[in-house]
């Protein structure tokens, strides 16, 4: 059988009803259909225990095995057949417990063969809709577990860098994600540093030497413990580990008592004592020097991105300048400093600020603008991290700026002091500057977008009278103008307040009334001038528009012209 092909079963203990339909639907070339015919529920079932039918039509009030107790077994075998009820019942319990039990369909015999054909292609349709989604569904499984171990990657670089609304619901993402960790327990943290590339190394090379590395850590570490390594930045990794379970724990969970500070301290040891194998082996099997920073307590997920930044400092002065370092960090972290400054976090945030305003997401964009400078306001003694905040939107304004062509905000936004950061007199007024700035762009995008969607618009009214007798479809003015025809539909109802197809159909409809009314032209002309290609269809659609058919519009107004 086709794999386009589908089975069809008729039962009913008439003969010449089963003949009549198996010989009919046979014939049909619309359907792609095997057909089958059965006398009874019992022969029924003979041939559904041997193939799979997809839609079966069955008389309900049959002898021995009616169509309700069929239904039901065929239901057991085949959970997706379609079912069609035929009978001669005209009872309301009957309809009621047919589709009690899943049927698709109940049709009378008195109904005819045009019932029972809508009713076979109404199966055919849910039975194609079902398998489109199982096969969905079989892609986006498969993606899915290609795309998972950069989806864990991305959770986690996002929590060091901030997310706290990935950090709320950790546990259930760690699972969604199937990540090797624990959410509800610490973490060792270790930051490797690739010290220097070869000159010739692509971005593809460096990609696949931080997968090597990963490999050659997972090789000495694996066995104790479980970890996952995740690019923060170009040359720079970082490595979440938590030992595995001791054998005399017998369970998951048990050694990751909070209380069982020995299994940490043998973890820590453990890593410790093989970075130094890692380095070497890395420098000679991948002639890479690597530099690594770990800390030899662990942390909670929140204090993730706090750790890595202390990490980054450690790398980026004195002896962390040097190469193939092995740093221990001993101090815990400094718990007098709720909201410390991170620039990764910083980093998250402003990458968010740029696309807001690019995209105009005004509200958004106030949301975490506001959070931010709300954040950086704390630090009145460290002005140079005001300054690397200011200097950070400088770029952001300016690009966004010179993309929309805006360059005059008016006497109220001296645009000089843009790159100008004394200019300001305070942190507030550099907040209140850069909000202003970014209203007075997000109004004048907002009004260029308004002219560009009236501008569609005058393009699909154009289309539509310059091809009225042709295609005037969604998709084909959608293909016109540049745009598909679902967002086209969205912007026209928008800024007309009416349907698109509404609008098509009183143009139709007005040309239709003007050529009956001042030409002599024939009605199938005039159906023709107006894009039907059947005479019939447009007959249709002119008395549901106008209310009388063309013949008699066109003689209405001839009357009243005499």
């Amino acid at each position: 059988m086709s794999i386009n092909m589908y089975r069809l079963l008729i039962v009913d203990d008439e003969p010449i009803i089963v003949n009549g339909l198996v010989d009919f639907f046979s014939q049909q070339e619309k359907w792609p259909l095997e057909v089958y015919g059965a006398y009874s529920g019992e022969e029924a079932m003979q041939l559904l225990l041997h193939m799979r039918f997809d839609i079966v039509i069955t008389d309900i009030g049959m002898p021995e095995m009616d169509g309700l107790q069929l239904q039901k077994k065929v239901l057991s075998q085949w959970p997706r057949c379609k079912i069609i009820f035929l009978t001669g019942y005209n009872d309301f319990e009957y309809v009621q417990e047919a589709l009690r039990h899943k049927g698709v369909d109940y049709v009378l015999k008195t109904e005819g063969d045009e019932a029972i054909v809508r009713a076979v292609e109404l199966a055919i349709e849910y039975t194609r809709e079902e398998v489109r989604k199982d096969q969905l569904m079989l892609q986006a499984d498969r993606q899915l577990r290609l795309a998972v171990p950069a989806l864990q990657k991305e959770l986690l670089r996002n929590l060091v860098l901030g997310d706290y609304v990935s950090i709320s619901r950790l546990s259930e993402q760690f699972n969604e994600l199937m990540i090797p960790l624990h959410a509800n327990q610490k973490v060792l943290m270790v930051l490797a540093r690739i010290d220097t590339y070869k000159p010739n190394y692509s971005v593809y090379d460096r990609g696949l030497l931080a997968y090597a590395i990963q490999n050659v850590a997972s090789e000495y570490l694996q066995d104790s413990v479980h970890m996952l390594s995740v690019e923060m930045e170009v040359s720079r990794m970082l490595w979440f580990i938590q030992p595995k379970p001791s054998e005399e724990s017998g369970s998951e969970a048990g050694f990751m008592d909070e209380g069982n500070d020995e299994r940490w301290v043998q973890s820590a040891s453990f890593i410790q004592g093989n970075l130094e194998s890692i380095q070497q082996t890395c420098k000679e099997l991948l002639e890479v020097p690597i530099s690594f920073v770990i800390e030899s307590n662990p942390v909670s997920w929140t204090e993730a991105g706090q750790l890595y930044e202390k990490y980054n400092k450690m790398l980026s002065q004195g002896l962390g300048m040097g190469t193939e370092l092995l740093l221990t960090s001993h101090s815990t972290l400094p718990e007098s400093l709720p909201c410390p400054f991170q620039a990764g976090k910083l980093k998250k945030k402003l990458e968010l600020l740029k696309l807001q305003l690019d995209g105009g997401q005004k509200e958004a964009f106030d949301s975490m603008y506001a959070d931010m400078m709300k954040e950086v306001a704390q630090y009145k003694d460290e002005p140079r991290i005001r300054q690397e905040i200011y200097y950070s939107l400088v770029p952001i304004f300016l690009a966004c700026m010179n993309r929309h062509m805006i360059y005059d905000f008016g006497p109220q936004l001296d645009i000089s002091k843009l790159t100008h950061m004394e200019s300001h007199s305070s942190w507030e007024a550099v907040t209140a500057y850069f909000h202003g700035l970014a209203s007075a762009i997000f109004a004048r995008t907002q009004v260029g977008l308004q002219l560009e969607e009236h501008a569609v618009v005058q393009k699909v009214h154009q289309y539509i009278h310059d091809h009225l007798d042709g295609d005037v479809s969604l998709v084909r003015i959608g293909e016109a103008v540049g745009h598909n025809s679902k967002y086209l539909s969205r912007v026209y109802k928008k800024i007309t307040g009416e349907d698109l197809s509404h609008y098509i159909a009183q143009t139709k409809l007005s040309k239709a009334q003007a050529l009956l009314k001042e030409t002599q032209m024939k009605i199938y002309e005039v159906s023709a001038a107006v894009g039907f290609l059947a005479e019939p269809y447009f007959y249709r659609f002119f008395r549901k528009a106008a209310g009388i058919t063309p013949q008699e519009y066109r003689d209405l107004h001839k009357v009243d012209k005499r």
